[in-house]
């Protein structure tokens, strides 16, 4: 009988050794991170855009600033961001829109720059001359790219009222322009639901 104890305490002791192992194991086990493929922004560098876990981009841009990203599929995402192609110039802050998985873009001699959202001054007269709206995202039904509501003055002192889409649905940049900004409120509901953003709209002069 006191052998019978002896063993049923070893085999108990054992399985507790066993079972603290194991927990242990769980403890100690590591997983490697979900969104280490993804384009997480982490801070300019220079002309650099840096991310988490090692990615960055080279903007060739001055007064660089990141602004956002649409997704690309399961290739980098179209990076939104702004700046100038030359240092201390004329030459005024643009947005720009370039997926690294689409290799080196142009950005000198004003390659590939969109407007900044806003108001434009004439750099003479001071009076605006350009008005704007921009959003980024699903910014329509069915499309996913980057939209401006615009409106300019035109050469007969008229206000012209438009529409700029950057398509992004095919991992391309396909550019149209609307008549008038009918829209706007398909946008505006979906910037309510959370499926696009808005760019910050700033004031700034026309370029001389």
């Amino acid at each position: 009988m006191k052998m019978f104890y002896i063993l049923t305490a070893a085999i108990l002791i054992n399985a507790h050794s066993l079972s603290v192992h194991r927990n242990k194991f769980k403890v100690l086990s590591v997983t490697t991170p979900q969104n280490q493929d993804q384009w997480i922004f982490d801070k300019v560098d220079g002309k650099y855009l840096k991310f988490k876990y090692g990615k960055s981009y080279n903007s060739g841009l001055y007064d660089l600033k990141y602004i956002g990203q649409v997704s690309n599929n399961d290739k980098a995402p179209f990076l939104i961001y702004s700046g100038r192609d030359c240092k201390e110039c004329d030459a005024n802050v643009s947005v720009y829109i370039h997926s690294p998985a689409n290799g080196h873009m142009n950005v000198q001699n004003g390659e590939n720059r969109y407007q900044l959202p806003g108001t434009e001054k004439d750099y003479e007269s001071g009076m605006p001359i350009f008005y704007s709206r921009c959003f980024f995202g699903q910014v329509l039904p069915g499309v996913k790219g980057i939209i401006w509501y615009q409106k300019e003055l035109t050469a007969k002192n008229t206000w012209q009222n438009s529409t700029f889409v950057v398509n992004l649905n095919s991992g391309t940049k396909r550019e149209s322009t609307l008549k008038g900004i009918e829209k706007l409120k398909l946008t505006l509901q979906l910037l309510a639901k959370g499926s696009c953003k808005e760019v910050k709209g700033v004031i700034y002069t026309s370029e001389p």
